[in-house]
């Protein structure tokens, strides 16, 4: 326990009227003195009565940085007191996490700002307990921690960028298309090539021909790796070029330092996930169809008879804030098969 600066205004008062009250008698001694005193034991009986409270944080849900969210601080204890919260903030996170609050009252939040990729734990609870009057103080720590992800960023890559990466799927697909096997209904993800207008027109529905090698669906193979420094510039491209192909309906199979992931057509929070905690190292596989490879230098990008900076690949001026720009720029009407 401590004394607050009103705590030792308050000593110094008592220790003005004992000098008084030895002057000019006890009147003033008992004026000042007494309802001081009184008021600092109290005090000191309060604050040390006081005992940590069990926390319950509400994290805002996983997202892209730049983005804020609410954390939310539910207190319980025995005995309700006036205190200072300080949550902890990992690196990586930005906000004002100290509030004034009374301990055992209604929840209290503060803003968080997500500021670099990765799995952030916040807390302990830093609870600074004080007396009604403010005049002694106490820490203590409300033991606990919750974490929350912070997805890498997300650019948008140019159109040329887009159509080739998108032929790395033809090229796959084209060879096994063998015999036809039927006619179904068209579904996102489907060319508009093998459309089948005759029957579409009679049916007033977009109906598409499909072929006995297409009920093998493949995937587009993107692997990620570099520098131990440059992790963060890896898991922005392979995320770019990841979402790439899987908000155009094609299933990419990820590999990186940290493991492997098969997503399937518009599942893009397993690839996210993945990047946001994955570590850079060797690339795992470098006959992949698309190789990102990181350094402090450049993130270059291999794909076909391709192989460039990751910058020269996104459009200009694309936002580096969300996944807005990868996933909103690709119509319906022109997946490829």
């Amino acid at each position: 326990m401590r004394l607050t600066r009103r705590g030792y205004v308050v000593c110094g008062l008592i220790v003005v009227a004992l000098a008084l009250g030895l002057s000019f008698g006890p009147r003033a001694l008992n004026a000042v003195v007494l309802p001081a005193a009184v008021a600092l034991v109290a005090a000191l009986v309060q604050v040390r009565r006081a005992v940590a409270p069990t926390v319950e944080r509400t994290v805002p849900g996983d997202d892209f940085p730049d983005r804020t969210g609410t954390v939310t601080l539910s207190l319980s204890v025995d005995r309700s007191y006036p205190a200072t919260l300080v949550d902890s903030l990992p690196f990586g996170v930005d906000g004002d996490a100290e509030v004034d609050t009374l301990v055992g009252g209604d929840p209290v939040s503060y803003d968080v700002t997500y500021r670099r990729r990765g799995e952030h734990e916040l807390g302990p609870l830093t609870v600074v307990a004080s007396d009604v009057l403010g005049l002694v103080e106490r820490e203590l720590v409300a033991p606990g921690t919750d974490s929350l992800l912070v997805f890498p960023r997300v650019r948008r890559v140019s159109t040329g960028t887009r159509h080739d990466l998108w032929a790395l799927y033809d090229a796959q697909v084209s060879p096994r298309r063998e015999e036809f096997d039927g006619l179904r209904e068209y579904v996102r993800g489907d060319s508009l090539r093998d459309v089948h207008w005759k029957s579409s027109a009679k049916r007033d529905d977009l109906i598409v021909k499909e072929f006995v090698a297409e009920t093998d669906a493949s995937s587009v193979h993107v692997s990620a790796g570099g520098a131990r420094s440059a992790g963060d510039q890896m898991a922005e491209a392979a995320a770019t070029l990841c979402l790439t192909f899987s908000s155009s309906g094609i299933p990419v199979k990820l590999t990186t330092p940290s493991g492997v992931v098969n997503a399937t057509a518009g599942d893009d929070g397993a690839l996210l996930e993945h990047l946001a905690r994955a570590d850079s190292g060797p690339v795992p596989d470098d006959s992949a169809d698309v190789v990102v490879t990181a350094s402090e230098a450049a993130t270059r990008v291999r794909f076909g008879d391709t192989e460039t900076t990751f910058d020269r690949l996104v459009a200009p001026g694309s936002s580096r804030g969300g996944a807005g720009g990868a996933l909103g720029e690709v119509p319906s009407t022109e997946v490829p098969a």
